[in-house]
């Protein structure tokens, strides 16, 4: 009876499957610039009939052997079936920095290396992550890690606005002040740090306003989850320092903010009445 039932769905062209957001973040990378960090990005892809399907690219972090990428791939894990994925890391020439990234030419970037596995071990581990040992081309072990996070997508379509503002933050700085900017991270039930969001950087000052963004149910998970808010003073070299950081679940913020809301209409009708 269940080869009858698994001959069905076959037939009918049905897979049983879930998606799953991938999160990235690498570690001790190689240095391929000389004055300065190389310039981290990474690409994806699946393997399907012996062949390669890019299925995503990640932003690319300005000097930084230790990158937390905030852009995700998305992808279907169908159970039962083998799913090879390869990772390949690249460091952006800077006169690449302004070309959109699914129409930069990767044999013009510096390989910084790639890493193998099967979908399935890293939604087997206990949290969903996998770190991986880079090589080169020839199978070769190179210098630095990848690592891969796993988690089923929210079927909400829910959004929340934001935004942050700062008062009285430290200095860091000695001779002007410091260059605030804010990363937003999820945190899982295994406690990893997932990025999500990232603000501008505002120069020479202690109390920025932010410019509003936007969480989608996809990106929070759930309101009941914390989110880590850190808050660095930006650093050209990468070497960011930390200034402060909170962890709230987003439900309390909300919850925070509507009270607010509602005393002031409130006191605008009493205002209007008296």
């Amino acid at each position: 009876p269940n080869e009858a039932v698994d001959h069905f769905f076959q037939g009918q062209a049905l897979r049983l499957y879930t998606p799953l957001e991938l999160s990235f973040s690498a570690s001790k990378l190689r240095n391929m610039d000389a004055l300065s960090k190389s310039d981290p990005m990474l690409v994806v892809y699946t393997k399907m009939d012996g062949r390669l399907e890019e299925i995503g690219r990640t932003e690319v972090i300005l000097n930084s052997l230790e990158p937390l990428w905030i852009t995700k791939a998305m992808i279907n894990y169908q159970f039962e079936i083998v799913q090879p994925l390869v990772f390949r890391i690249y460091d952006v020439d800077t006169k690449y920095h302004n070309t959109p990234l699914k129409t930069l030419n990767l044999a013009q970037q510096d390989f910084l290396g790639e890493a193998f596995c099967n979908l399935s071990e890293i939604v087997t581990k206990f949290n969903h992550s996998l770190t991986l040992n880079l090589r080169n081309g020839s199978g070769h072990a190179l210098q630095g890690t990848v690592t891969v996070h796993a988690e089923e997508t929210a079927s909400s379509r829910m959004a929340v606005d934001m935004q942050f503002h700062c008062l009285n933050l430290d200095n860091k700085d000695t001779f002007s002040k410091s260059d605030p900017f804010l990363r937003v991270s999820r945190l899982s039930e295994s406690a990893v740090a997932i990025p999500i969001c990232k603000t501008e950087v505002i120069k020479n000052n202690l109390n920025p306003v932010w410019r509003p963004i936007t969480l989608t149910s996809q990106q929070y998970s759930s309101k009941d989850d914390p989110l880590l808010v850190e808050c660095f003073d930006f650093d050209a070299s990468g070497n960011h320092e930390l200034i402060g950081c909170l962890s709230r679940q987003l439900s309390l913020s909300l919850k925070i903010y509507i009270t607010q809301r509602l005393e002031q209409i409130f006191t605008a009708i009493r205002d209007k009445r008296s």
